[in-house]
């Protein structure tokens, strides 16, 4: 039966139980389981760090599951993450101030290159290079990243990958040219993951003349390419997220009634998940806590290890703030972010209006 929670808590009782672990009524099971043209930033980006060559856990790392770093970066309509060690190209060779034009670069043979066209254009180039690169050429299914729905193709093999995706935000129509990457490589997610363009939306959902992220955007959580917030399907971005950090843990919630569902909460590298009986995300928390890894953060580039000075100037004033941290609360959405010694320890996200 479903039960509704419409408790507001205090950042104080978030910060000391946002190890997503509900009350429970019995113990954990372990289951199965330059100018606003152009302009670059380098507030820290939602992306991994790389684990020494000599590791042994990054030897057994999947390729397309390795972590990425790098810094949130902007130019013209583009905000996305830029790696570490890669360079930003703006523009092209007809006119290096395009705003709608840019390369986020490896190499010269290693590269994402962004394009806003008009929707004849968009189509056109897309056919043409789909006439073009027909190596192993392979359709890829619709897949949404950070909101944005793609359509597209790869091509090539082991020695040379690469992809071409178009899809559509906010009334702009864009085209992706993927050299030298698999569309499910790290690079690919963590870069796609990232990506979000001005005038998408805001609050209610429509366009947003000024290019600022709507509070809804700036909060999702991004973690290995994926974005995602709470009441998103766990299962829809269940494959992105990679491998789990530890076996996923049944908690059985404490109600007055005892009419609660069973809750399944999901451990990956610094971060946890909380689902309810009906797949729905009811809590995230970005902790090291329980299993250490910093690769999650906001997608306006709050993470661990920032103040909250640093909070404030990305989320703007708290509603409430105290010497535990802060915390931002809207509609039934609360947002805890608690710190120690002056930075930030754990961000926790939890819906009151999801049910049990």
């Amino acid at each position: 039966m479903k039960r509704y929670i419409i408790t507001k808590t205090a950042a104080l009782l978030l910060a000391a139980s946002m190890t997503l672990s509900l009350a429970s009524c019995g113990s954990s099971d372990s289951s199965d389981k330059s100018d606003s043209s152009k302009s670059t930033t380098t507030t820290a980006a939602p992306a991994e760090e790389s684990l020494p060559e000599e590791s042994a856990a990054d030897e057994s790392q999947p390729e397309e599951n390795k972590e990425i770093t790098g810094e949130t970066t902007n130019w013209g309509i583009y905000t996305f993450l830029l790696p570490e060690g890669w360079t930003l190209r703006g523009g092209d060779a007809f006119d290096d101030n395009d705003v709608n034009i840019c390369s986020v670069k490896k190499s010269d043979f290693s590269y994402f290159q962004f394009k806003c066209e008009d929707e004849a254009t968009q189509q056109r180039q897309y056919n043409y290079n789909k006439e073009t690169y027909t190596l192993n050429q392979k359709d890829l299914p619709a897949t949404t990243i950070a909101g944005i729905e793609w359509n597209g193709f790869e091509y090539g093999n082991e020695m040379s990958m690469g992809f071409e995706l178009y899809g559509s935000t906010g009334g702009k129509f864009l085209r992706v040219s993927g050299v030298g990457f698999a569309f499910d490589s790290a690079e690919a997610k963590a870069v796609l993951g990232s990506l979000r363009v001005e005038g998408s939306s805001d609050d209610n959902g429509g366009s947003d003349p000024s290019g600022e992220m709507s509070y809804d955007e700036k909060t999702a959580v991004t973690f290995n390419g994926a974005a995602f917030t709470t009441g998103d399907n766990f299962e829809a971005i269940k494959d992105q997220l990679g491998n789990e950090a530890m076996p996923s843990d049944t908690v059985t919630p404490c109600t007055e009634n005892g009419d609660a569902q069973d809750l399944q909460l999901y451990h990956y590298p610094g971060l946890d998940i909380q689902v309810n009986y009906e797949g729905t995300i009811i809590s995230i928390s970005i902790s090291e806590e329980i299993t250490p890894g910093t690769d999650a953060a906001l997608a306006c580039g709050l993470k661990l290890g920032d103040t909250a000075e640093k909070a404030k100037e990305l989320l703007g004033e708290p509603d409430d703030e105290n010497e535990f941290g802060l915390t931002y609360t809207r509609d039934n959405k609360s947002l805890t972010i608690s710190t120690f010694g002056g930075v930030i320890n754990l961000i926790g996200i939890w819906d009151y209006s999801l049910s049990f």
